[in-house]
């Protein structure tokens, strides 16, 4: 039996990762390609990119802002707009 892992990201409480993957998922597909993000969403998906695998390597010189744009396969996915000027996609599923 698989035990439910709670997950804090920037104060929202998620009983399991899957409710946090959920609620990243609706937020990602609330904007359309080329959307800058919302300052309060770059809030809390700054706080989620701190718990990515590579965050180092995402976060580089620091987070400026994030936006969103085509990915493969038709789907969309979060861009980190570094204050170096330099650009790079991450999964957000890594950072859960």
């Amino acid at each position: 039996m698989v035990i439910a892992q709670p997950v804090e990201i920037a104060g929202h409480q998620f009983e399991r990762k899957t409710d946090a993957l959920k609620f990243m998922k609706v937020m990602l597909n609330s904007y359309r390609p080329g959307d800058a993000v919302s300052a309060a969403d770059g809030v809390f998906l700054a706080e989620a990119l701190k718990r990515h695998p590579e965050a180092s390597t995402k976060i580089g010189p620091g987070v400026r802002s994030f936006d969103v744009r085509s990915a493969d396969y038709g789907t969309q996915c979060f861009w980190i707009l570094r204050i170096d000027g330099s650009e790079e996609r991450f999964s957000y599923k890594s950072c859960v």
